[in-house]
């Protein structure tokens, strides 16, 4: 099966969870930031010139942040929006060192936070660029202050500061880009079957489930196929087990070429296969099976299938996969290599 199959995503998707855990992290970061801005107020008092500016752009962003907290923003994956809030930070963090006492102060270094944020959740190409907007306003401070930025007693501190936040930035987005990678890798193999790299049962459950609920609500019915083959263990005990795997590569093979892109299909263990058919009835259930039996297919093995569909054969998926086996079996003794519905409930 192609990872471009368009099904529903399994539900435990590494980015989409790291960035709904995050949001909450983000407003303590930002709160932090409001609170170390604060703290330097009351210690240091605020600006003989430009106090009254930097209080209030210190009030709104705190406004901003809460607001954003309340009306809980990233329930989509929007990372706009967390971008958004990285250069809002950086914005408010320019205008405070532009109040007090700029790039040459201790809270220079205040950009990390927004950099580490950054790095964290949008990636290494965004976060370099705020790394190049936070160079211009460390210019743009000096500037205003009247300093030369071309001297060089200006543009080391200001070279050492972004070759720092540099460092940081990539290691950091670097670092969680390797971390995404491994939990692509675990997922992938937590969800498909080694040898036949179809879903397996975990995944096929779970990706049936809002199936199911959609289903439901939209009154549309649905097939739950149970498909085993004839005769696996003669094939192992005659011809060995790596015989008895080709066999059911084979059957993998066959079932995929045959089903349809919005099909799900798994290998629900040993020789058994599971597949789920969204707007199909019983009948056409049942005939699509059929030409898979019937299609040409390079020395094919003997299959046995049942088929249950909802709501007419139940409620509940589990009943619909317990009745898709039970007509299963009912293939098997009549014969094998054949189809069987089971009847209306």
């Amino acid at each position: 099966m192609s990872e471009q199959d368009p099904l529903p995503p399994l539900e435990w998707d590494p980015e989409g969870v790291q960035i709904q855990g995050f949001s909450a992290g983000l407003y303590q970061i930002e709160w932090l930031l409001v609170t170390i801005v604060i703290l330097y107020l009351v210690i240091m008092g605020l600006p003989a010139e430009g106090g009254l500016g930097v209080l209030v752009a210190t009030i709104s962003y705190f406004g901003f942040s809460l607001l954003a907290s309340r009306l809980r923003f990233f329930g989509e994956r929007q990372r706009w929006l967390l971008a958004l809030h990285t250069w809002a930070m950086i914005g408010f963090i320019t205008w405070f060192l532009y109040g007090t006492e700029g790039v040459t102060g201790p809270l220079a270094s205040l950009y990390l936070l927004a950099i580490v944020t950054s790095a964290l959740t949008l990636g290494v190409m965004v976060t370099m660029l705020e790394v190049a907007a936070i160079a211009a306003c460390q210019l743009l401070l000096l500037h205003l202050q009247g300093t030369d930025i071309l001297a060089t007693d200006s543009l080391a501190p200001v070279g050492t500061s972004i070759i720092a936040l540099l460092i940081v930035g990539y290691l950091t987005a670097a670092l969680v880009h390797t971390i995404h990678l491994s939990n692509r890798t675990l997922l992938k193999m937590a969800s498909r079957d080694a040898l036949t790299g179809l879903f397996n049962r975990r995944a096929f459950d779970d990706l049936s489930s809002p199936i199911h609920e959609m289903a439901r609500r939209a009154q549309r019915p649905y097939c739950v196929v149970v498909i085993d083959m004839d005769g696996l263990k003669v094939i192992n005990d005659t011809q060995g087990h790596a015989a008895g795997d080709r066999a059911i590569l084979d059957l993998a093979k066959r079932l995929q070429a045959c089903k349809r892109s919005s099909d799900l299909l798994a290998r629900y263990g040993g020789d058994e296969f599971v597949m789920l058919l969204p707007d199909t009835d019983a009948v056409g259930g049942k005939k699509m099976m059929e030409r898979v039996i019937n299609a040409r297919w390079h020395n094919p093995q003997s299959i046995s299938i049942g088929v249950a569909s909802y709501p007419e054969q139940g409620e509940s998926f589990e009943e619909l996969v317990g009745h898709a086996d039970s007509a299963m079996y009912l293939s098997k003794s009549s014969g094998g290599n054949r189809v069987s519905a089971r009847a209306a409930a």
